[in-house]
């Protein structure tokens, strides 16, 4: 008949899983009877006004994809510029530098991620709860107690046997703005003792944290092959949403001229707005390249935490295990043990804590 409805009503379409039937034991199927074959001369199809709008949001997301990779290899281009443009001091004349960023992740980096981010996440999220009681905290102002001196006495507190028995009124602060940069040792030692997992760990905790906070966060990996090769991880202004999935390549590869990685990371750091930035490294303390290493090698790092230090650098080197003695000889009073990642987000706190009261 004509103008009647179709046969059956369209389903409209969504980029999201909407329910899929469970697979069912079967041992028999049903066998209809008095079926009839017929010719439908007035069907006027479904009626369904989605077609096209469906279409066009799949080739805008093709379109993305394409546009993304495009945009990083712009960029990638761009941070080898700006690698070249650096002044690396003399003792790294000549030495070339090569910056390496992933320009489209692929699946398997996203699913090794999934695998993993379920645990680091929670570690993140101690780690922002505890940082956030802190900023609303010197926001709000208030009474602090239990001070070892002041000038007024807190009669609540005079049966403490530790001295702690001193008040003030704090007054409301602003919170500094805060970046961050992550410099990852990527040598071939790091492959030892599970180092390089830590430090991988490591980075996708704190760039989880840094997201979720607003901070802004570049994360760099290093080593050394026919050059300096710098792994960009994370940068400060994201173009697509998979900079944490590149950290999973994050891996233990050649050599390690920690002098010129860490002037490169130091000196992008240098150049942001913000009131309080923090450099944090991860390393052995073992620098090692050809004619780089020992006390010489050390003396430059040294030589590069000071520059950059007068610059309002903030540095921060985590030690894995026993890199402790390395790392303390080489950065002096600043370094942070990692090798237990259930006290890590108690000790990043405590050193974010410190620079935001700054």
């Amino acid at each position: 008949m004509e103008g009647q409805s179709p046969p059956s009503t369209c389903q409209p379409v969504s980029e999201q899983e909407t329910g899929r039937i469970p697979l069912t034991d079967t041992t028999t199927l049903s066998t209809p009877e008095g079926g009839t074959v017929e010719q439908d001369d007035d069907y006027k199809g479904t009626g369904y006004t989605g077609a096209a709008s469906d279409i066009q949001r799949i080739l805008e997301k093709i379109a993305e994809g394409s546009v993304c990779k495009e945009l990083e290899r712009q960029r990638t281009k761009e941070l080898t510029e700006l690698a070249q443009s650096i002044s690396y001091g003399n003792i790294h004349e000549g030495v070339s530098m090569k910056v390496h960023r992933i320009a489209q992740v692929d699946d398997d980096l996203k699913e090794q991620y999934r695998e993993v981010s379920g645990d680091l996440l929670h570690i993140s999220k101690q780690l922002q709860k505890s940082v956030l009681q802190q900023m609303r905290d010197s926001r709000r102002g208030g009474k602090q107690t239990g001070l070892l001196m002041g000038r007024r006495l807190d009669i609540h507190a005079l049966s403490r046997n530790d001295g702690r028995v001193f008040y003030k009124n704090a007054l409301p602060n602003e919170i500094p703005a805060l970046s961050v940069g992550l410099l990852l040792d990527e040598s071939g030692s790091m492959c030892s003792c599970d180092r390089a997992t830590y430090a991988r760990a490591t980075a996708i905790i704190l760039y989880d944290f840094c997201q979720a906070l607003g901070i802004p966060v570049m994360v760099y990996g290093h080593s050394t092959g026919s050059g300096v090769d710098l792994y960009s991880y994370a940068e400060f202004d994201a173009i697509d949403r998979d900079d944490r999935y590149r950290m999973m390549d994050i891996s233990a590869r050649g050599s390690n001229r920690d002098g010129a990685a860490l002037r490169y990371v130091a000196e992008r750091l240098s150049r942001r707005s913000e009131d309080v930035k923090l450099l944090m490294l991860v390393s052995d303390g073992q620098p090692a390249d050809t004619g780089y290493y020992g006390t010489a090698a050390e003396e430059d790092l040294r030589g590069v935490k000071q520059e950059y230090q007068r610059k309002g650098i903030l540095f921060v080197a985590a030690a894995i295990g026993n890199d402790k003695e390395n790392i303390e000889r080489i950065y002096g009073d600043s370094f942070l043990d990692i090798s237990d990642l259930n006290k890590l987000p108690v000790k990043l706190a405590g050193i974010i804590k410190r620079f935001i009261r700054v």
